[in-house]
């Protein structure tokens, strides 16, 4: 077994909306890390997709949230988490889903272009607790 030897704690996180709806940006909140892009995109479109790193540091690696709301009516709100953190486990989680939809989550600590047909996600509401990168898939259905 070979050792994981990376010093990335960086997440790297791909949301893809499969509603007949638009998510419009709300805020981004970082407590370790810096996004890249600095600006999220402002709106997913209905099937559509969006990338970004969540970028950590060495010694702190990266935990940080997005929240987005749908067709930008204020009401309907949905909030992503994510962590890899340098010491502790690994995080993929829901904070907040006000909204009728389901949000399905998988991660991976390999790098990988996640297939929009859904045959590489692996297992839903899953991922590695220690390894590093993290390398984060959330659904919204």
């Amino acid at each position: 077994m070979t050792a994981n030897l990376s010093t990335d704690y960086s997440v790297y996180v791909t949301i893809m909306n499969r509603l007949s709806n638009i998510l419009s940006f709300v805020r981004k909140d970082s407590t370790h890390g810096n996004y890249n892009p600095i600006t999220l995109p402002q709106n997913i479109p209905y099937n559509g997709e969006i990338y970004f790193i969540l970028q950590g540091g060495l010694l702190t690696g990266s935990e940080g949230s997005v929240t987005y709301e749908v067709d930008g009516k204020g009401q309907e709100i949905i909030t992503l988490g994510f962590k890899c953190p340098q010491v502790s486990d690994n995080d993929l989680s829901i904070i907040s889903n006000q909204t009728p939809f389901h949000i399905t989550f998988y991660g991976e600590t390999q790098p990988i272009q996640w297939n929009p047909d859904g045959t590489n996600w692996g297992t839903p509401d899953s991922f590695p607790k220690r390894g590093h990168p993290l390398y984060a898939l959330f659904v919204i259905t």
